[in-house]
């Protein structure tokens, strides 16, 4: 009796590991969601504005060219031309790292990804919501989508907004878009890594087979058995 209720409870702790509620993967269905609906914003937004998009310079805030230094002005007028010449080459800069992604192909990249994780993303969504088993699958391809296209388009861009930063910026955060390459990898390796852990979750200990602890083997009687010239005589 002592060892059949030690097997119950062992079946019983496997059970309620295996019972994991739903809405760990539908949380994360949902959040999949939403990226793809930024994903889609971001898509026709591109198509719209371009690469240049909506920025400080729009709506024509673009700074006027300074003209030559003030060499008999006030100290007021030289201080504000210095002021402007800034400005303005920090617009040119701006502008010279617009016209270099513009032709370095970063928007149809972009675009060409952002199809692809659509297209992937929807049935895991799907997937992940209902807890089948296929959600590995799409989870780990929607991962390496987002990990191929965002080191493909920082691979593409780093140079070029390291020497904006370099030239408009005088270097100090250079760094940070000449390491974006390995950096932007970090969102596609998450999303592979909670895909492995989820479908653990719900999948995993469900297929193994049984250990040799719940294998029913018959096992033969001991009682009446020769032991022969081993056994001790009392």
């Amino acid at each position: 009796m002592a060892e059949k209720s030690t097997d119950i409870v062992i079946q019983m702790d496997i059970n309620s590991i295996n019972d994991h509620s739903p809405w760990w993967a539908r949380i994360f269905a949902i959040f999949l969601g939403i990226m793809l609906l930024f994903t889609v914003a971001n898509f026709f937004y591109l198509e719209i504005f371009g690469i240049n998009g909506i920025n400080h310079y729009s709506f024509g805030n673009e700074p006027k060219d300074p003209g030559e230094y003030p060499t008999n002005g006030t100290e007021d007028e030289q201080r504000k031309y210095n002021y402007s010449l800034s400005e303005w080459e920090d617009y040119q800069y701006y502008m010279e790292m617009m016209d270099d992604l513009e032709d370095s192909y970063v928007t149809e990249v972009s675009q060409i990804f952002a199809v692809l994780a659509i297209l992937v993303g929807v049935p895991a969504v799907a997937m992940f919501w209902t807890q089948n088993e296929k959600m590995l699958h799409f989870g780990i391809a929607f991962g390496a989508i987002s990990i191929i296209g965002e080191v493909w388009k920082a691979y593409l861009s780093s140079e070029i907004v390291a020497k904006f930063m370099e030239g408009a910026g005088g270097g100090d955060y250079a760094w940070i878009a000449k390491t974006s390459v390995i950096t932007s990898s970090m969102c596609g390796i998450f999303y592979i890594a909670l895909t492995i852990v989820l479908y653990n979750m719900y999948h995993s200990l469900h297929d193994l087979p049984e250990s040799g602890f719940h294998l029913n083997v018959d096992t033969p009687p001991t009682e009446g058995l020769n032991h022969g010239d081993n056994d001790i005589q009392h």
